[in-house]
């Protein structure tokens, strides 16, 4: 009973004012080993995947049911599934995230969130955290997406990395530079500790051993240096270009050779097109067999709602197992 109230007693109160630490990445970028990593830190907290505390959310002035919407929104998330997340009281949109924080019980004092899009949204709702920028490759990022099953071929493989950095762009200058710290996935798994040790100073927090393992339990490993664009022995020159193409509308380049950059067009592009949708039916396929794909086929196309939702629950449940 005593080790029970001295536990409670250690429990924290979320208040998003705080200097939380924000991770911001794409898909496949490495967020999840940095979370991990700088979970074990005996200030941070990891809360998690937190896309969904920002996704769709609601306008301040908002109305009685848009917040509602909202409300039964974001508890139906797989996100907010997962970490058993309830649906949250309150009035407003900053109502309900002070709920939906104040969920959970945190023995730190700071949370770790992930976030891969909506960066501008978390930078006002926790208007005093560090946000870490972690960046990746495109085109390493487009060769994981694709073996997750995401757009069948590199070229629509690199959304995430889209995503993330569209959003990013659109944030930055709303986020003080103190406040913001850029890392290459790249030069984090080269040098986990000069790297983890830079993002703990701009956090505030001293240096501590234990963040440079995720620790038992973990399916990760302790992070280590890759192949200089390895990529390179999985891409044809014209792949690359074509992947370049799509990611030149940033002005940065991150140190990433990003040339040449050519569009593929015509029959090209057609060919790329089929080629994706055909993989990514064959990757459904091949995880959860060609019944159960049919079934999710007929739910949606042919009106049969009730195989149709059974079918989503049973493909949903296998994408978690898959989940790393």
């Amino acid at each position: 009973m005593s080790d029970l109230m001295d536990k409670l007693q250690k429990l924290y109160t979320v208040d998003r004012h705080a200097p939380h630490v924000v991770i911001c990445g794409s898909l496949r970028a490495g967020t999840t080993l940095l979370r991990l990593l700088l979970s074990g830190h005996s200030e941070l907290f990891e809360l998690g995947e937190a896309d969904f505390l920002f996704d769709k959310r609601p306008a301040d002035d908002a109305g009685p049911e848009e917040v509602e919407a909202w409300r039964k929104r974001v508890a139906a998330e797989r996100s907010a599934k997962l970490q058993k997340f309830e649906a949250p009281k309150g009035d407003s949109y900053a109502e309900m995230l002070d709920d939906l924080l104040g969920q959970y019980p945190m023995d730190k004092p700071r949370l770790i969130l992930t976030l891969h899009r909506h960066y501008d949204d978390a930078a006002k709702m926790l208007p005093n955290a560090i946000f870490i920028r972690l960046q990746r490759d495109p085109r390493d990022v487009a060769l994981s997406s694709v073996a997750m099953g995401w757009g069948g071929v590199p070229y629509f493989g690199v959304w995430p990395w889209i995503e993330a950095e569209r959003d990013w762009l659109a944030a930055r200058d709303h986020i003080a530079p103190e406040r913001q710290h850029f890392v290459r996935y790249e030069d984090f798994v080269a040098n986990p500790r000069e790297e983890l040790g830079r993002i703990l100073e701009v956090s505030g927090l001293p240096f501590e051993e234990s963040v440079l393992d995720p620790g038992e339990g973990s399916s990760y490993s302790p992070p280590k240096a890759r192949e200089k664009e390895a990529f390179r022995k999985r891409l044809s020159l014209r792949e690359i270009a074509e992947i370049n193409s799509r990611v030149n509308f940033s002005p940065e380049d991150y140190g990433y050779n990003l040339t040449p950059a050519v569009p593929p067009r015509g029959f090209r592009k057609l060919q790329l097109t089929v080629a994706g949708k055909l993989k990514r039916q064959q990757f459904r396929i091949n995880r959860h067999g060609l019944p159960l794909v049919l079934k999710a086929f007929a739910g949606k196309w042919l009106g049969m709602r009730k195989m149709g939702a059974d079918a989503a629950v049973r493909i949903e449940e296998n994408n978690l197992k898959h989940l790393k």
